[in-house]
């Protein structure tokens, strides 16, 4: 779990200031990592992310700090999974921040494989805050580009409802996108005449946001059930508790789905796992199945 140094520093400084019989924080100058865990997504090898440093207190000349790759510990290689622009960063004079640059290597950073970095402060003991440490751990993770064309086209659908209900656990679908507003139509999602509209939320690469909008007729209660409920309207909506997510390097989506009939009541909270596939593939398995 991240530590925010900075809000922590300021409540000392609030409790250092009420006991005058305490050396008062503003005599002592620590130097740390302003997080303790960082997580880079990783979309291609041009970008520099910075890694924020701190001081507790600003000071009248350049403050050089070194940091240091703890190679033994981390499970990233320098110079393959990624760069470290310099190891020694300046605190400029009247600042207390400053940051160290890392680019990661995408190309050489698998998509199933998060490889770790052990960053070290290289300062003075007297500059060492016990509480805190001198170390960071940074984690690569592989990001792809987004494009919401590439989930165009065919998908293969396992869900939780189509074994429940409809005594398979795959179904073929096919998929429409609007560009312009980030859309996906999922055509006939589990009954005939009955499409889905959802959105792809690509505002964080590193946690891709599926929303799917309230009151969304998915089939007919006779169709699912055999019989009429309610206003014969099977609905599905977004469960709280749940999010569901996509990977753009994979191109598939995991949808948390909640089925309720107005007026009636929840039928239950289900899973479906969207895989994209070819054209050929989907050809296939309208002539061979599954």
């Amino acid at each position: 779990m991240n530590i925010k140094h900075l809000a922590i520093i300021g409540m000392a400084f609030a409790l250092l200031a009420c006991n005058t019989e305490r050396t008062t924080y503003n005599e002592t100058n620590f130097i740390l990592f302003s997080a303790e865990e960082h997580t880079l997504g990783v979309i291609d090898s041009q970008e520099w992310f910075e890694i924020p440093i701190t001081a507790t207190r600003t000071a009248d000349y350049n403050r050089n700090v070194g940091v240091e790759v703890i190679a033994s510990e981390s499970s990233a290689i320098e110079g393959l999974h990624f760069i470290v622009e310099s190891n020694t960063v300046t605190i400029p004079a009247g600042k207390l921040t400053t940051a160290l640059r890392i680019k990661g290597m995408a190309e050489n950073i698998p998509i199933d494989m998060q490889p770790k970095i052990i960053l070290n402060l290289v300062i003075n003991e007297e500059e060492t805050w016990d509480v805190y440490g001198t170390r960071c751990e940074v984690t690569l993770q592989r990001c792809c580009p987004f494009d919401i064309n590439n989930f165009a086209g065919y998908a293969k659908i396992t869900s939780t409802w189509l074994m429940q209900y409809m005594n398979t656990d795959s179904r073929l679908v096919e998929t429409e996108v609007d560009a312009a507003t980030n859309t996906l139509t999922i055509k006939s999602m589990f009954y005939e005449g009955y499409d889905i509209k959802i959105s792809l939320d690509d505002s964080d690469p590193l946690a891709p946001r599926v929303i799917v909008p309230k009151e969304q007729v998915l089939g007919s209660t006779g169709e699912a059930f055999g019989t009429i409920y309610g206003n014969g309207k099977l609905m599905m909506s977004e469960p709280s508790g749940y999010t569901s997510y996509y990977g753009t390097c994979e191109n598939f989506m995991v949808l948390y789905s909640m089925m309720y009939v107005d007026n009636v009541g929840t039928v239950g909270t289900f899973v479906n796992i969207f895989e994209w596939i070819s054209k050929e593939e989907a050809e296939r398995i309208m002539r061979e199945g599954f």
